[in-house]
């Protein structure tokens, strides 16, 4: 055997991955010594997420700022939104016509015809200053305001006017070419759900009931890209040294699904200018995404990090995925400070931003645990066999057309992966392949 410890302080006997030891709940890990460093036991995706936001102590309160509908396109919103009215204000036809009683139209045919009296016409915009009564009508355009005394409306090809009388021609029903008052919306009724994203036709929605202001989520996320490899996307990199793809790479994704980011640059490896810089975004942000520098080894300051940090420090070290093994998860619950440390190599840092990081920032600010993806998860026919590993969440780069997912060949280090592709085919732990024909699980953005 070997000695083993736990790292959040055990001997020898402390708790797996998940456990609990000392009375303090948490990720703990055996680390077994061999000559390439440490044995990490890793678990599943879901449950590094599940498990993360419960030591973290999520939802936190998160900070909020209001802004115009305008500015508030594009962000996420930090609270219900409530209809402070019904919609529609009043009922109103649905086409041009008369309004009328239903029950005066029974038995209306074009052979059998009802003649009803006008009583008078609604004005666009107007109020009716007049009821109907009796076996009377009125002529109402679309949009216009139903009178008392009218529950429906008959369309005007299905009628003839002729000295103050309306031929009607055909029966409805109560309700007919109508929306009544409050049908589509009551008053209270949620617009808007604490984390839903702000598309392009919601302020529009929240115009029509007087909302011009809303309050959106105002988190702080400071990006860090580390390696003594990488250079500005600006420069002409030496031999042996790549431009930054990944912070351009988070930056996009956070800001498709409403989250603004700050670069706080690139970073050598060295612990002392790591460390001081990481303080200073996590000074001055709530989340900080670290890239490069997560995988395990005896260079891996990332962790080091998180566990110098406040309860519960390092959370998850390694999660059983593909590509994106080697993704950290830590940060502090009395503090409100999250911090992730994305792989490398491009295709494992956006994996990991849309699959590791959406669901923890979601989690964070209290969305639904229906919500707690970005994008849409749905089942679409394989084009093609794929080909996976079992035992681990394996995530495939894939197109779609004619409703079909196509597979793409892809490797982790990858930079133009995902620059065809419409999503991701997701492999279960216990699926390995997949067949041309069968239903497979996608993920769109």
């Amino acid at each position: 055997g070997f000695a083993a410890r736990c790292c959040c302080g055990g001997g020898r006997g402390a708790a797996p991955l998940g456990g609990v030891w000392g009375g303090a709940p948490g990720f703990c890990y055996l680390k077994g010594w061999r000559m390439s460093g440490f044995v990490e036991e890793i678990r599943p995706i879901d449950d590094c997420l599940e498990a993360a936001s419960k030591s973290l102590g999520f939802p936190w309160d998160v900070k909020e700022r209001r802004v115009s509908l305008q500015d508030a396109l594009g962000a996420r919103s930090s609270r219900d939104i409530r209809a402070p009215e019904p919609y529609p204000p009043f009922t109103r036809s649905l086409r041009d016509g008369y309004a009328l009683d239903h029950s005066n139209t029974i038995g209306a045919s074009a052979a059998s015809p009802v003649f009803l009296r006008m009583a008078g016409e609604v004005m666009m915009g107007e109020e009716p200053s007049f009821e109907l009564s009796g076996e009377e009508t009125a002529a109402i355009p679309t949009g216009g305001i139903l009178p008392n005394g009218a529950d429906a409306v008959v369309m005007i090809e299905d009628t003839t006017v002729s000295c103050g009388w309306v031929e009607v021609r055909k029966a409805v029903q109560r309700n007919e070419n109508l929306v009544c008052k409050g049908e589509e919306v009551a008053v209270g009724d949620v617009l808007i759900k604490n984390g839903d994203l702000i598309g392009c036709a919601v302020p529009g929605m929240l115009g029509s009931f007087g909302i011009s202001e809303a309050d959106v989520q105002d988190v702080k996320i400071g990006i860090i890209s580390t390696g003594d490899e990488i250079v500005p996307v600006s420069e002409s990199p030496p031999v042996g040294f790549i431009r930054d793809a990944n912070t351009n790479i988070i930056q996009s994704v956070l800001r498709r699904y409403g989250w603004v980011s700050l670069s706080y640059g690139i970073v050598s490896d060295e612990w002392h200018k790591l460390k001081a810089r990481t303080d200073e975004a996590l000074a001055e942000c709530d989340v900080v995404l670290l890239s490069g520098g997560s995988s395990v080894g005896m260079r891996d300051n990332t962790a080091k990090i998180m566990s110098a940090l406040a309860s519960p420090g390092l959370v998850v070290r390694g999660i059983n995925m593909t590509p994106g093994k080697p993704t950290l998860i830590g940060g502090s619950s009395d503090e409100k400070k999250l911090i992730v440390g994305l792989p490398g190599h491009p295709l494992s840092c956006m994996t990991t931003a849309i699959f590791v990081v959406m669901p923890l920032l979601l989690a964070m600010s209290g969305v639904s645990s229906s919500s707690s993806h970005a994008g849409r998860y749905m089942e679409l026919v394989l084009a093609d066999d794929v080909q996976g590993r079992a035992g681990a969440d394996e995530f495939i780069p894939m197109r779609v057309e004619k409703n079909r997912a196509h597979p793409m060949a892809a490797k982790s280090g990858y930079v133009s992966a995902a620059r065809d592709a419409d999503g991701f085919i997701r492999l279960r732990p216990n699926t390995e392949t997949l067949r041309k024909g069968e239903n497979a699980e996608v993920w769109i953005w």
